[in-house]
């Protein structure tokens, strides 16, 4: 939350953003205001506006939780309906992805990468040794 220093009205830091990129002025009152002069809200409002509740982000995604706004990162993270949310690939590669890029997964693909990404440091593993080698022998 953010704060118009003169009449001390509080604003979302994205909704006052956004209305700020059509006119520079306090939404309540019109007077003017810009970006630069905004200023956090003080600890007390904050302190209030951390015991409401919250849906989770990821209610269009299936969460039903209600938490409140000071737990909500926290909950964010470990959201089972989070489609951003780390999983592991359990069909045999082992990869970790986010949870919307599971489908589209294809384990051989990723596999083929591995082994060729494998195969191009032996490559380089074995020109440095081949180089070693033959720097010992002229010593």
């Amino acid at each position: 939350p953010l704060q118009a220093p003169h009449c001390e009205h509080a604003f979302c830091n994205a909704c006052i953003t956004q209305w700020f990129s059509q006119q520079q002025t306090c939404p309540v009152d019109r007077s003017v205001v810009t970006v630069a002069h905004l200023r956090p809200v003080p600890r007390i409002m904050r302190n209030m506006l951390s015991k409401l509740q919250i849906s989770c982000d990821n209610a269009v995604f299936g969460c039903t939780a209600v938490v409140r706004l000071d737990n909500l990162s926290a909950h964010l993270n470990d959201c089972e309906h989070n489609p951003k949310r780390p999983v592991t690939c359990e069909q045999g590669c082992g990869l970790e992805m986010p949870k919307d890029e599971l489908p589209n997964h294809n384990c051989i693909k990723h596999l083929r990468s591995v082994v060729q990404q494998q195969q191009t440091r032996i490559a380089e593993l074995e020109k440095t040794s081949a180089e070693h080698k033959h720097q010992l022998a002229e010593q």
